[in-house]
């Protein structure tokens, strides 16, 4: 048998199947031209014989592992490019594995383990990225100038021992910065239990019980998040892998957990069936299961015993008096159906849900008048409305978001959503240690919190604690690695005023790509160059702010900046007046 030493290269479509289903004959279509337009010639010049294809996907041999990476990120960003004004749901998007080994040659075909490597690391890539072997990095760590992120040790199948395993992300044409996350530094896995809990399925054959699934799913994430002794993954991050037809398995090892919890809700009449299972994604088996019969009118029971059996099933130790958190106060079954279905178009995220889940948390409130959850989330839809501009008057909603966060202070089990919005009311009155104070309880109730996380980092950004800052949202970003674009935008000013003004850029470059409308980055970015001696590239930026918001006034714009001291202040308006832009 004939062996030699190759990069081989795996490259396949993400959702092909479903493609096909929407449109076979556009993604056919499609597909072809990417083909001929840029895969093939980006092989050709990089030196790659192609060895395979099929429907979705082709294997690559190149005699340079350089040249196997340079030609996957050459792929992946002119994909970007390509998919630019693509609808999302209609994108072809690639998704690569490369590996360095010796292959057998039979004929003009390859065969061996490192073949097989290459498939398994290319099935284990994001959409959009390059996920490369320990033996690919070793060559190319300091050949090219790339980040490459490090996921640590993988187990593939049918591959004997762990591979250590990196992963290149390809951002879209113009910003070679891969996704968000390479901003940050790798972050190992969590050392307490890691969960992530998939969204659950609605088996009753009727779309208007989906509201109870969803409602059941939030419930236990609610109870969860309050547990400190578990690392939790954020809904919104989890729901974008049920939505690209991810296994819950893999999706539990790409968003970086130990563990995954599915469920299914199946409701006829006043009974609700409801079966949830454990996997432990490492071990890649069931290490729990239950299905739980009950009259609709016990659903709450039905949430703790789900909640108690998903601890005690990863042995998570409660800190003294945390056991309590653990249960719902609502007892009124008619509070919990609206709670339910409040919950399920809270989290929509757009504004006609969020008005719609304050209707159903309006109810809430008034059927069980001694429950903290219905003020909670009624506030936390009013500081949503002012904080996205969806309300006529900021200042009114902002009024009602205090005035319903007060009162759900009132109660005994307060969910900490609260803290969160009196502590962002406080930032805009200036009042930066009780803005201070309120996020650091909102933490200590809601420790997996995203949003508490992010909310802290912001305050200490503008209390003049920039690294701080920057640590905390981190930690957000790790919970919730599907992020509003203003994380990113907060991670650049934080950078910015911690005098790392480089990652500020890259930052900010990732904020604007991620919104493109938003001035915040733009601006973050302007002073960036201004701070960086680059006064032409700061003038360039300028325009695009003036273009976008022709009534700018830099003395409105620092007047809004809540700044606890007044040397950030002063560095910032300097540098938007260098830059050229109106007073």
């Amino acid at each position: 048998m004939e062996r030699r030493l190759a990069a081989i290269l795996a490259l396949d479509v993400v959702g092909y199947s479903r493609l096909m289903g929407q449109n076979e004959a556009a993604t056919l279509v499609a597909l072809k031209a990417h083909r001929r337009d840029l895969v093939d010639p980006r092989i050709a010049k990089h030196g790659g014989r192609l060895v395979s294809t099929s429907g979705d996907g082709a294997l690559v041999e190149f005699p340079s592992v350089v040249a196997a990476v340079e030609c996957a990120v050459a792929i992946q960003r002119g994909m970007g490019e390509r998919n630019r004004d693509v609808p999302r749901d209609r994108r072809i998007e690639f998704r690569i594995g490369i590996n360095l080994d010796e292959v057998i040659v039979d004929g003009d075909d390859i065969l061996g383990d490192g073949v097989n490597l290459a498939a398994r690391l290319e099935a284990f890539a994001e959409p959009n990225t390059v996920c490369i072997s320990g033996s690919v990095f070793g060559h190319v760590k300091n050949r090219l100038d790339l980040r490459f992120e490090d996921l640590g040790d993988q187990r593939f199948k049918n591959v004997a021992e762990p591979v250590r395993t990196f992963r290149i992300s390809c951002a879209e044409a113009g910003f070679p910065y891969a996704d968000p996350l390479a901003t940050c530094e790798s972050l190992p896995l969590p050392m307490r239990p890691s969960i992530a809990i998939m969204p659950f399925a609605n088996l009753s054959g009727d779309p208007a019980q989906d509201y109870l699934a969803d409602g059941l799913r939030l419930d236990i994430q609610a109870a969860l998040v309050k547990a400190s002794g578990l690392f939790l993954i954020a809904p919104n991050t989890v729901a974008r892998y049920r939505d690209a037809g991810i296994a819950a398995e893999d999706a539990g090892r790409r968003m970086g957990v130990r563990y995954v919890l599915e469920g299914a809700v199946r409701r006829s009449g006043r009974r609700i069936r409801t079966t949830v299972e454990l996997t432990d994604v490492v071990a890649r088996q069931i290490v729990w299961a239950e299905q739980y019969d009950r009259v609709l009118h016990d659903g709450l029971a039905v949430q703790d015993e789900i909640t108690a059996e998903v601890l005690k099933a990863l042995d998570v130790k409660l800190a003294s008096g945390e056991r309590w958190l653990l249960h719902s106060t609502l007892k009124s079954l008619e509070g919990l159906d609206f709670f339910y279905r409040g919950l399920s178009r809270f989290y929509a995220g757009t504004k006609d849900d969020n008005a719609a889940a304050r209707e159903m948390f309006e109810h809430v409130a008034r059927l069980q008048p001694d429950s903290a959850v219905g003020p909670a989330y009624l506030c936390f839809t009013h500081w949503v409305d002012a904080f996205r501009g969806w309300t006529d008057s900021k200042e009114r909603s902002l009024t009602q978001a205090a005035r319903w966060a007060e009162r759900a202070l009132k109660h005994t089990h307060s969910n900490g959503l609260a803290h969160i919005v009196l502590a962002a009311i406080d930032l805009l009155k200036r009042r930066h240690e009780e803005a201070l104070a309120n996020c650091y309880k909102a933490v200590e109730l809601r420790p997996n919190c995203p949003t508490a996380n992010s909310y802290l980092a912001n305050v200490l950004h503008y209390c003049g604690r920039p690294a701080e800052a920057v640590t905390k949202l981190k930690e957000a970003i790790r919970i919730t690695p599907v992020y509003p674009p203003w994380y990113m935008s907060l991670l650049a000013a934080a950078y910015r005023e911690s005098g790392q003004v480089g990652e500020s850029m890259i930052a900010a470059k990732h904020a604007i790509q991620l919104n493109q409308g938003d001035l915040e980055p733009r601006l973050i970015l302007c002073s960036d160059h201004i701070l960086a001696g680059q006064s032409q590239q700061a003038r360039g930026v300028a325009h695009e702010i003036v273009a976008l918001e022709p009534t700018f006034s830099t003395a409105r714009y620092v007047a809004s900046q809540p700044y606890k001291e007044q040397q950030p202040l002063k560095r910032l308006a300097e540098s938007l007046r260098a830059a050229g832009l109106p007073e």
